[in-house]
């Protein structure tokens, strides 16, 4: 009896044992897909005003007294934000306040930024300084997108057509930072919007002189673009991205190899004029 309880036990440990490997190896190996959106609201430089006629007040309050009129389309330096309050610079050094459903918000122009070795500056990642380039110097140097990156563009305006928004246009900057995201990815063997090089994907806008007021970045691993985007809209953070009202620029970057069979980085802004 002993025998047999000895052998009987040594069949289960084996079978637990051979349970937990099989178990262990499949959580390392990679899923068929993985996604991931983040998004940001930018420093507002300048706004427009929306209003046929707008009233500057002297305070963030609708009873404070107006020290200006201002007529339709008339634009602003902005100082700061209060609550729903722009404040703005007024002629003397003057400062008065202006409610944000009177105008909207400028992006700041593109710069042109030439990428060369010698450029640097410095990202922050958790509480280390790192050194990286100011702007990457991978640059594709592309001015068409490349058939996935056009279909997947067909992809996201369709869907924005049918929830009765106005389809995205191509940005080939942004399209250039998605690119250079996506084979990031792939050469440091990461998937987070958050690059050890680069930086977050707002830094990265930054180094290419990318204006804007709101951004966006949704990141996908997968093996093809449509198994990709049905991943995307079928996640709430990153349909959210896709059919954002207030987006009116896209950048899409897809570059094949990593563990997923390909990476998709789509980078998306608002830049009303």
């Amino acid at each position: 009896m002993k025998k047999k309880s000895i052998i009987s036990i040594l069949v289960v440990m084996s079978i637990f044992t051979v349970s937990c490997t099989q178990k262990q190896q499949s959580a390392q190996q990679p899923t068929a897909g993985v996604e991931s959106s983040y998004s940001k609201t930018g420093d507002v430089e300048k706004v427009k005003i929306t209003a046929d006629q707008a009233n500057i007040r002297s305070g963030c309050s609708g009873d404070a007294p107006v020290v200006q009129a201002s007529s339709k389309d008339n634009t602003f330096n902005v100082v700061s934000q209060v609550q729903d309050w722009f404040a703005v610079k007024l002629p003397d050094n003057k400062v008065g306040f202006v409610p944000k459903d009177q105008c909207k918000a400028i992006a700041p122009e593109n710069k042109a930024v030439q990428a060369t070795p010698e450029t640097a500056g410095t990202t922050t990642q958790g509480t280390t300084a790192q050194t990286a380039p100011k702007t990457p110097t991978a640059q594709t140097n592309a001015t068409t997108l490349t058939d996935a990156e056009q279909q997947m563009l067909k992809l996201v305006n369709d869907a924005r057509v049918q929830n009765n928004l106005q389809p995205l246009k191509v940005d080939m900057q942004l399209c250039n930072i998605a690119r250079i995201k996506s084979q990031d990815m792939i050469d440091n063997n990461y998937f987070s919007h958050n690059s050890p090089k680069y930086g977050s994907p707002f830094d990265m806008m930054k180094s290419f002189g990318v204006g804007f007021v709101q951004a966006g970045e949704n990141i996908a691993g997968n093996q093809n673009v449509q198994n990709a985007e049905n991943a995307l809209m079928n996640s709430p953070g990153h349909r959210k991205n896709i059919l954002s009202p207030d987006f009116t620029h896209i950048g899409i970057g897809i570059r094949a190899g990593g563990p997923y069979g390909s990476m998709f980085t789509q980078e998306f802004i608002s830049k009303p004029q």
